[in-house]
């Protein structure tokens, strides 16, 4: 069986549909399953199969017995099915709530010889701080591989509590870019799948000399961080 990999956090804003998009590109032919509240992965397209959950984790725990239990069986049957490397994008306020139902799995998922890693992202916010250590702890008994990424965009965490929250995972940061209006625009509309191929020709028509210079600079410089971010956790993807 072909290994899984979930991108997970509770809290939203950490960068983790960044984290996919990076994973995407590295590697290229990955399917992706997206669990979220709505559609965020457009540019993906065909590569996207997308599960709608609730927007918040108590809505889910709230939902009735046999209704939370029940909650993931699309994505579950997605992930039993899935005959290549596989990303698993778990939107905010979700991530809890699907670790904790794959766990009650873990002899099955063995049985089946699913391999499943886990990366979680963590930033200085106080919520994103709350939220990664409990995850890596799930993530534990379930993962063959976890991996945490220090998404600078807040500022540094303390070493000495990346080491505590990662518990021996796999680390890699992402220094936080600060990116003109414009690259951030083109970020948006086409995610990181179409920087390689921007025309630096066009951005300076387009935006003059100095400011196309710098967004082109811009979207390149956050592509290779990106990738060099997610490299650990594609290299274990693809086994």
């Amino acid at each position: 069986m072909p290994r899984i990999l979930l991108v997970v956090q509770d809290k939203g804003g950490v960068g983790k549909s960044l984290a996919t998009r990076a994973l995407a590109e590295a590697v290229f032919e990955a399917p992706v399953i997206e669990v979220d509240a709505s559609r965020r992965l457009l540019e993906l397209e065909k590569r996207v199969t997308f599960f709608p959950m609730r927007a918040d984790r108590a809505a889910i725990d709230l939902s009735g017995g046999k209704a939370a239990r029940a909650e993931f069986d699309g994505v579950i049957t997605a992930m039993q099915k899935a005959t290549m490397p596989t990303i698993v994008d778990v939107g905010a306020n979700t991530s809890t709530s699907l670790l904790s139902v794959l766990n009650q799995l873990t002899n099955a998922l063995v049985a089946m010889k699913i391999e499943i890693g886990v990366l979680v992202l963590v930033t200085a916010e106080p919520g994103a701080l709350a939220e990664a250590p409990r995850l890596m702890q799930l993530a534990k008994p379930l993962a063959a591989a976890r991996f945490l990424i220090e998404n600078r965009l807040h500022g540094e965490v303390e070493a000495k509590a990346i080491a505590k929250i990662a518990d021996g995972a796999t680390v890699t940061t992402l220094d936080h870019h600060s990116m003109e209006d414009q690259a951030v625009a083109v970020l948006q509309a086409g995610g990181l799948a179409t920087i390689p191929d921007l025309d630096i020709a066009k951005l300076i028509d387009r935006h003059g000399l100095a400011l196309g210079s710098r967004v082109h600079g811009d979207l390149k410089r956050l592509r290779a961080d990106a990738m060099a971010a997610v490299l650990p956790a594609a290299e274990w993807l693809v086994g």
